[in-house]
């Protein structure tokens, strides 16, 4: 009776722990929190996306991904987005990414302003070194 309760257990339930096990293993993104322009950030990165862009230290020259470089590729990102279409660069940073254990990662935080009903909408994205763009969600304000 007890070697069924075990067979029972291991077939039914540990099928329903693996999914948890790989979460716990890793597989969670790395959260990264900026300010830009007042606006409290957050970005979500995945590992190995931090790992496929190349290192850069200032002191031994300029970065290996231009600003002409990361203004291309976020572009090809707000082409997919109705809402960017009409948006217009406001501001852009060159970043470290802090307390990773991968050393000398940047990126790009590029802050975008469009017009929606006759007000000014913010939109930030995230452009890791290696090309890749993610957007940076802005946190919204407290509720007094």
């Amino acid at each position: 009776m007890r070697y069924l309760l075990i067979i029972t257990l291991s077939v039914f339930v540990l099928p329903l722990l693996l999914p948890s096990a790989r979460l716990q293993a890793g597989v969670l993104p790395v959260e990264i929190f900026d300010v830009m322009d007042d606006q409290k950030l957050v970005i979500f990165l995945q590992d190995e996306d931090i790992a496929a862009s190349p290192q850069w230290n200032p002191a031994e020259g300029g970065p290996p991904f231009t600003i002409a470089d990361a203004l291309n590729h976020a572009r090809q990102s707000i082409e997919k987005d109705p809402r960017l279409t009409q948006a217009e660069v406001y501001d852009i940073e060159l970043k470290p990414i802090r307390d990773h254990k991968l050393k000398h990662r940047w990126y790009y935080l590029l802050h975008l302003r469009a017009m929606e009903n006759g007000k000014p909408r913010n939109y930030f994205l995230a452009i890791l070194l290696g090309g890749k763009v993610v957007p940076a969600i802005a946190e919204p304000a407290s509720i007094k």
